[in-house]
């Protein structure tokens, strides 16, 4: 009868033990989940600005011409079609000094840089009835990029299309740009926006290296 009882005990303690366990990784699971749901909901709310800015620090540099005027692109685009605080237009500018070739930065410092993006920014914007946006652009694929080496360095010519969109006397019009970009391997073997230009006009930023 004692054996009995001592069982019947072990196994009540035993399930209250089994009980307890399973409650606790109930509680701690639904934290867990309710902890990812809140961080996802507040990567939602992110705008792309932010989302740009915040990966940043963490984004392995562009491997490729193609990948690095991508990435150069992704900041442009929010530039001109987005919207942000002046802390957050220097954040992005920052980052997109940080492609750049260090003769083409030595080209005007911070100042200069931020006072002629501004300017760029707000001709674009007062543009057409409503101001004109980047619709969309395209970057020259990988086997076309052209390839050549320039006192020592690799260079590499690529080109960006920027198709824009604008609404004049009430009408859509989507005008087409055409940039020629140069870029130059660093000493640590990345890639840097050395110049650029309009290809239209031949004015552009920055010294351009041609083979």
């Amino acid at each position: 009868m004692k054996n009995n009882l001592k069982t019947i005990v072990i196994m009540v303690l035993l399930v209250g033990g089994l009980v307890g366990f399973y409650l606790y990784l109930s509680s701690r699971n639904a934290r867990e989940t309710s902890s990812e749901n809140e961080g996802n909901e507040q990567v939602r709310e992110m705008t792309a600005v932010q989302k740009l800015i915040a990966e940043a620090d963490y984004k392995e540099y562009p491997a490729t011409p193609v990948q690095l005027l991508k990435y150069y692109n992704q900041i442009t685009a929010c530039f001109y079609n987005e919207e942000y605080s002046e802390e957050e237009l220097m954040s992005l500018g920052e980052i997109s000094r940080r492609l750049m070739d260090r003769e083409l930065v030595a080209n005007q410092n911070d100042a200069e840089f931020f006072s002629q993006l501004k300017m760029d920014i707000a001709n674009l914007k007062s543009q057409g009835d409503y101001g004109t946006t980047i619709y969309q652009i395209d970057v020259t694929p990988s086997m076309d990029v052209e390839y050549y080496e320039h006192e020592g360095y690799e260079c590499a010519r690529l080109y960006d299309t920027f198709t824009l969109k604008q609404m004049v006397n009430g009408t859509i019009y989507y005008p087409v740009v055409r940039y020629v970009y140069i870029m130059r391997k660093d000493d640590e073997g990345h890639w840097k926006i050395f110049g650029f230009k309009k290809e239209e006009d031949g004015q552009g930023e920055g010294s351009l290296l041609m083979n």
